[in-house]
């Protein structure tokens, strides 16, 4: 696992791939321990798989374009690296009855062009979010969330006006929802939900994510972005940890093929890889096992069967199936990544994972044929 030292360093892997090579000590934002010796030169360049559609919050869709945006914009609360609700640009909070709940921003927050960040600045971008007219792939996300009215105006329905977020100060946003939610906060950290800023949005239109015109309220900003080519964020002086920044620049390259972008890394060229093929992850991992980096990822693979299709209609078989798959086989022998033996949907790591495996999950392979035996016995094509 890549240890991560705060929130920040965080931000810049918490939608990667979990494995990545790195010739560096991920630090975006950090407390530096005492006697530690930095770098010089305070510049990390990453590949990104891809080149993003775009920039703009509410616009993106996958990790490619969320990575960039997570680096670049707060939200009014994160997660740390164990997956729990941390301050952001929200420094409290507060709900008597889990449908009405009051953020308080932190005082002085700022935008990278030194402009204040208010909480009118949340209401317009949640506003923007949900109003059908932005097509945003994540439009749904607050109706999702039962805020009030969301659903409606998606509809067409009610006005983005009645959207039930609202500010009752320069520094205080209120949330109304239609019945309580039990991950409402978890759902404040994804970033589609991380505000912008309303001034420059509504004086540039959809110009506004142009390096020359755009803010950002995270510890980068935009300094340049050559289409297919990098997009480069310097740090931002107005964000609101700034003191704790450690990386000065960033530079996000678009390299698609697994084989370049290992030769770019071989050659000092970038100093974070995306991911490792599987091809080249134990020769690596033998080689330079110092710069392998297994990271969790929130993911569960699994086989799918079409389950009104016989023989895989009757519940025993796709019992038996599950009995009969050595999933420590798969996980330690065929892939051989890092990846655990999944016994759930869900996977471990996610907020409020509580689950226990199976029995069956300790059990020898012998046991296991045994119990299969048990359920049915096959005679020809006949299951009994």
């Amino acid at each position: 696992m890549l240890n991560k030292i705060t929130k920040k360093t965080m931000r810049i892997l918490s939608y990667s791939i979990s494995l990545i090579l790195s010739s560096i000590t991920l630090s975006y934002a950090a407390v530096v321990p005492p006697g530690t010796q930095l770098a010089d030169k305070q510049e990390i360049v990453r590949n990104n798989g891809a080149e993003p559609a775009s920039l703009d919050v509410h616009k993106v869709e996958g990790v490619v374009a969320i990575t960039i945006i997570h680096d670049f914009f707060d939200g009014l609360v994160d997660t740390n690296k164990d997956g729990k609700i941390v301050p952001d640009l929200a420094e409290s909070w507060d709900t008597k009855d889990d449908k009405t709940w009051v953020f308080h921003l932190r005082k002085g927050i700022k935008w990278s062009d030194g402009t204040p960040i208010t909480a009118h600045d949340v209401v317009f971008s949640w506003r923007r979010l949900t109003d059908p007219k932005t097509i945003s792939p994540y439009g749904s996300y607050l109706a999702n969330a039962s805020v009030v009215n969301a659903k409606d105006i998606l509809a067409g329905k009610k006005k983005i006006e009645e959207l039930g977020v609202k500010a009752l100060d320069d520094a205080t946003v209120e949330v109304k929802l239609e019945k309580p939610v039990s991950y409402f906060l978890q759902v404040l950290a994804f970033p589609i939900l991380n505000p912008i800023s309303e001034k420059l949005v509504e004086k540039y239109k959809n110009k506004w994510t142009q390096p020359e015109f755009f803010v950002s309220s995270g510890p980068f900003k935009l300094s340049e972005w050559v289409v297919n080519e990098k997009i480069v964020g310097v740090r931002n002086s107005y964000y609101w940890d700034n003191k704790n920044t450690v990386v000065n620049k960033v530079t996000y390259l678009p390299i698609s093929a697994n084989t370049a972008e290992l030769n770019r890394y071989l050659a000092g060229e970038i100093d974070i890889t995306l991911t490792i093929s599987l091809e080249s992850f134990a020769s690596l991992r033998k080689k330079i096992p110092s710069q392998v980096h297994i990271s969790p990822y929130l993911s569960t693979y699994y086989y799918a069967f079409n389950n009104k299709k016989p023989p895989f209609n009757d519940p025993r078989v796709r019992k038996a199936l599950s009995l009969a798959l050595d999933r420590n086989i798969i996980a330690n022998k065929i892939v051989a990544q890092g990846q655990i033996p999944a016994y759930t949907l869900l996977p471990k790591g996610i907020g409020g994972f509580n689950l226990k495996q199976p029995d069956y999950a300790s059990w020898t392979q012998a046991k296991l044929i045994n119990e299969i035996i048990c359920t049915f016995v096959i005679v020809g094509n006949t299951i009994h």
